[in-house]
């Protein structure tokens, strides 16, 4: 039985069962509402809308984070404007905007020669790397 919480005296292990833990929270609650709203698209939409703005700050040397919000909050704007003016559904554009950006971010990266272990470990994450800062 003692295996089970062996993982618990580490530092490490606790910082990324606190942050597993918090981001569950949110994403059920967030995750929720959405649905009900009928956008349950809009989450991939915009976590693929972030990468085109990660990859920039990357190429500018800028905070990836910094990056990722602009992309993402201009990405949700646009969402907006188009369903609004062009007279389409909610789920149409954010369809396009989602296939438009993610492009855009793949012909960024592309751009980048080599492997680029910042990046990678931003887009794809690391769990047990949480930091108390991260928290």
């Amino acid at each position: 039985m003692s295996f089970l919480l062996d993982p618990l005296s580490h530092a490490f292990f606790i910082r990324a069962l606190a942050a597993a833990v918090i981001v569950s929270t949110v994403c059920a609650v967030v995750g929720t509402y959405v649905v009900l709203k009928g956008l349950a698209f809009i989450g991939d939409a915009i976590s693929h809308a972030a990468f085109p703005g990660v990859v920039a700050a990357f190429l500018l040397k800028g905070p990836f984070l910094l990056g990722a919000g602009i992309a993402a909050v201009v990405t949700a704007l646009g969402i907006g404007y188009v369903s609004r003016r062009a007279r389409i559904r909610t789920d149409t554009a954010i369809g396009v905007l989602f296939a438009g950006t993610f492009a855009f971010g793949i012909f960024l990266f592309s751009t980048i020669q080599g492997y680029v272990a910042d990046l990678f470990s931003f887009l794809f994450g690391y769990l047990l790397s949480t930091s108390v800062e991260d928290l």
